[in-house]
């Protein structure tokens, strides 16, 4: 987390039309990227959130769990030389789901070339608990996952087994 430079431009993409704790819960998200506040991060995840990289992606992985969380945090970046991400729009996608739109540009380890790409985050959140957290290269793609998290409100694992099925 300390190495993302999270700067004013992420408090200036945020819908500030977001259902209230929507909003409190967003800012309070950057401003844990901002100061490397894990702690804050791990507090307001749910002990069984899973978070589910980019499936297009070379070996997309999905973890679970607040340890599955840190992981995710730690294995993305990694993969990466000089990683950044930039702002591009942070919004409600109803009142439990935030969507996040951010360009994602760096060079991989394993091949000298620069990669861009804009990648789309699905959070649900309920109670004040992150979820699920889903990335996606469409912003399409992300608002039918925040669809299905809506249809399948008190089940956070549903959406996942429909798609399986």
């Amino acid at each position: 987390m300390r190495s993302f430079e999270i700067g004013p431009d992420w408090d200036a993409v945020i819908d500030p039309r977001m259902p209230p704790e929507l909003l409190e819960l967003t800012r309070g998200l950057i401003d844990a990227y901002r100061h490397a506040d894990l702690d804050w991060v791990i507090e307001h995840s749910d002990p069984e959130i899973e978070i589910v990289q980019v499936p297009e992606m070379p070996d997309a992985k999905t973890y679970t769990g607040h340890d599955g969380l840190i992981d995710a945090l730690l294995d993305w970046p990694l993969q990466w030389q000089d990683f950044r991400m930039e702002p591009r729009r942070v919004f409600a996608a109803g009142p439990d789901n935030l969507i996040v739109v951010a360009l994602h540009k760096g060079r991989p380890h394993t091949i000298d070339i620069d990669v861009e790409a804009e990648i789309v985050f699905a959070m649900h959140w309920r109670d004040g608990l992150a979820t699920r957290w889903d990335m996606f290269l469409t912003l399409d793609e992300a608002l039918g996952r925040a669809a299905e998290s809506s249809t399948h409100r008190d089940d956070d694992h549903a959406a996942q087994r429909d798609r399986r099925e």
